[in-house]
């Protein structure tokens, strides 16, 4: 079980408008009908957005060759074993963009509008995610270097450990309407899983990951950095 649990909701989010245009690789103009769009459709969203996270405290009770065991369970992964080697507990998290705005979304049958739609989600996802990590370094962990890594990211931690994660952090759908299928995605699709831990050292998982032009890469490719 889980030593500690806390949820993160309510949280007022803002996102400007020159975020939003760099990240669809727009130009302003604000006579362009397209921008005026964009505007709008932030501006909707941003009343009803509530981006959610549920975090907890795991102690590590075991560690075995190849698994952990943390908040009494088991966490069969080779990866993450050498990664929480100096380590005696995990942060483990689920952060979702919000039921609501993933509502929002659904209204939109432009194939346009409904990029505009998914890229407005992955801000309020990354907003959430930010200070959800914030909030954990600062509170339990200031003084060492916070790394994360998230089930099916790699093939060392698959995606069907999403499901012992919910197991392990318990009620992430009542605490924030993220679903599992039966496929082991998460519903609304804009949300992440999966546990921080301290490290003298820098653990990304793009260090594992081979796809050189990821968007979302934030340390570049390096096979050999961990030894399995």
């Amino acid at each position: 079980m889980l030593m500690e649990k806390f949820v993160l909701r309510d949280r007022p989010m803002t996102i400007s408008v020159d975020r939003l245009f760099k990240q669809l690789h727009m130009d302003f103009n604000q006579d362009d009908e397209d921008v005026q769009r964009v505007q709008s459709m932030l501006e909707e969203a941003l009343a009803i957005a509530n981006p959610k996270a549920v975090y907890g405290i795991a102690a590590i009770e075991e560690k075995g060759e190849d698994y952990i065991v943390a908040g009494g369970v088991k966490i069969p992964s080779l990866l993450v074993r050498k990664n929480v080697e100096q380590v005696g507990r995990i942060f483990p998290f689920v952060a979702t963009c919000g039921t609501e705005v993933e509502d929002w979304s659904k209204e939109f049958s432009d194939v346009l509008e409904q990029y505009w739609a998914d890229t407005i989600k992955t801000l309020l996802l990354m907003e959430i995610r930010s200070a959800l990590s914030d909030i954990v370094k600062q509170t339990y962990v200031p003084d060492a270097n916070l790394s994360v890594m998230s089930p099916g990211s790699l093939k060392e931690w698959p995606l069907p450990q999403q499901a012992t994660l919910f197991h392990l952090i318990g009620s992430v759908t009542e605490d924030t309407g993220v679903t599992l299928t039966e496929s082991f995605l998460m519903l609304p699709s804009k949300s992440v899983s999966g546990f921080f831990f301290s490290n003298q050292g820098t653990y990304e998982n793009c260090q594992l990951c081979p796809i050189l032009r990821c968007p979302g890469r934030r340390a570049p490719y390096q096979p050999d950095s961990i030894r399995l």
